[in-house]
């Protein structure tokens, strides 16, 4: 990745320096608050996170903004790398930043001070519901001189603009925003039903961004919600309260301390547009989709459903009232067979030739038969 230099020079000044791996980052953390307790306590966290288990996320962000250096050393090992990709945006979008512009989820204020130092014209407003965070904010603003932003402690479900801004930005905002809402989601299902609950998860959310921006005004907004899972689901709850997505959306990929993690870009506006949040979506994926190839994760959900020629049959197993395995069998648009599997944390797709139907066939029959027909529930269904 090719990063602006005012880009490298803020992160450096900020010291959002790349960690390596997690024994660096134990060793960085203790030496920087010389808190051997609070140390631990963050670590504990973090697995918490990483292993899935339920965690309080006002509590992990209280426990980050322990200190203004506490919570940058922090992002910098999780976030660095999409920081760096989100300031080359920022860089890029320069017909975007006029006017007055608002900042939800700041948290302690590493982007939106860069983006004030970027353009000092622009009135900037941070909002987070965290005190320690925004206090951080604060002090990170006047360390870099920054004069243009204000930063405010309020939930953003909360928050109404004396008048509403020209641009709005939502950077890794929308999983902690929506947590209680999106977390318990499945992973699989028929998409246009998994989608439509994560629109439902999201909406609140795209209102206040609707309430807080002008007519024409712009949204840049990068969120973990990918084509995995919820990113059709945000495109169509910001349509459904008249913010429409616009050319440049894509997937975005950045390093973090443990692993490549995906994002998604979205460019909207708050004005009609010709183009429907599903096409946004096909469009984005299509791009780097290659019929034939075998496929996984996102891609292969939307592989089922972009190439598919004619009915998709869908096995889905069910345990109680919740899905926790998808099956899918379609032939695509060139002619070849297509056998899906999706499970609760992985999606594949396979393409074959008619050859294969039988082989293919047996390891479908096997793998359901691992589901005890007195414990789980299936289904079998055409569309």
């Amino acid at each position: 990745m090719k990063v602006y230099e005012q880009v490298e020079e803020y992160m450096n000044k900020v010291g959002l320096k790349y960690i390596k791996n997690t024994q660096d980052f134990v060793s960085g953390l203790a030496y920087r608050t010389k808190d051997k307790q609070y140390t631990n306590d963050v670590v504990k966290h973090l697995n918490s996170r990483a292993e899935g288990r339920l965690i309080d996320n006002d509590e992990f962000y209280k426990l980050k903004n322990y200190s203004l250096d506490a919570s940058v050393y922090i992002s910098a090992a999780f976030d660095g790398g999409v920081f760096r990709h989100i300031g080359n945006m920022i860089m890029d979008c320069s017909e975007m930043f006029f006017g007055k512009a608002l900042d939800l989820g700041c948290d302690c204020g590493i982007v939106t001070c860069f983006m004030a130092l970027c353009y000092p014209d622009v009135q900037f407003t941070g909002v987070d519901k965290n005190p320690d965070a925004i206090e951080n904010a604060k002090r990170l603003a006047e360390k870099l001189g920054v004069n243009n932003s204000e930063f405010v402690c309020c939930d953003v479900y909360d928050f109404h603009g004396e008048s509403p801004f020209d641009l709005v930005t939502s950077f890794r905002c929308l999983l902690d925003v929506a947590y209680d809402k999106a977390h318990y989601l499945p992973f699989i299902g028929l998409r246009s039903e998994r989608e439509n609950n994560y629109k439902e998860a999201f909406s609140d959310y795209a209102g206040v961004i609707a309430d807080n921006l002008k007519d024409g005004g712009n949204l840049i907004s990068v969120e973990r919600y990918t084509a995995d899972y919820g990113w059709l689901g945000w495109l169509s709850a910001l349509e459904e309260k008249g913010i429409y997505a616009s050319d440049g959306c894509e997937l975005m990929k950045a390093q973090d301390i443990s692993s490549v993690k995906e994002y998604s870009v979205t460019y909207a506006k708050k004005e009609k547009a010709q183009v429907s949040a599903l096409d946004v979506f096909n469009s984005v994926l299509s791009k780097d989709f290659k019929s034939g190839a075998g496929l996984a994760g996102g891609m292969a959900e939307f592989a089922l459903y972009y190439d598919a020629d004619g009915e998709i049959e869908f096995t889905d197993v069910y345990k109680k009232d919740r899905i926790i395995h998808q099956f899918a069998f379609a032939t695509s648009k060139s002619g070849k067979r297509m056998y899906y599997d999706a499970g609760a944390d992985s999606k594949k797709l396979k393409y074959y030739n008619e050859k294969k139907e039988q082989s293919i066939r047996k390891d479908f029959d096997k793998k359901l038969s691992m589901f005890d027909k007195n414990t789980y529930h299936i289904k079998d269904y055409s569309l």
